[in-house]
């Protein structure tokens, strides 16, 4: 019986300026799953969990994201880059 949820958390930091871009993406991207509690942001210099976690699994520098289980075991790593990345861009529209 399989019945864990799938939690996706963006870690940023304090004084990160591509955190500041990735998070305001993540948020108009992941709406409705940060509503539901599907999808988190998490600030590394406001979380000491968040830190023992990032420096367990050896992650990259935020801003990263990450795919756990809802129990906290890690299923994915995703570079916050490929977020911007399929941004669609909003040049010309008005």
């Amino acid at each position: 019986m399989c019945d864990k949820e799938m939690i996706l958390t963006l870690f940023t930091g304090d004084e990160c300026p591509p955190c500041t871009e990735v998070e305001e993406a993540f948020k108009k991207r992941y709406k409705e799953e940060i509503s539901s509690g599907e999808a988190d942001i998490v600030n590394l210099d406001e979380n000491e969990a968040a830190q023992q976690f990032w420096v367990e699994h050896d992650l990259p520098l935020a801003p990263v994201m990450v795919v756990t289980t809802d129990n906290g075991k890690l299923i994915s790593v995703i570079e916050a880059q490929e977020l911007l990345e399929a941004e669609p861009t909003a040049k010309g529209s008005g």
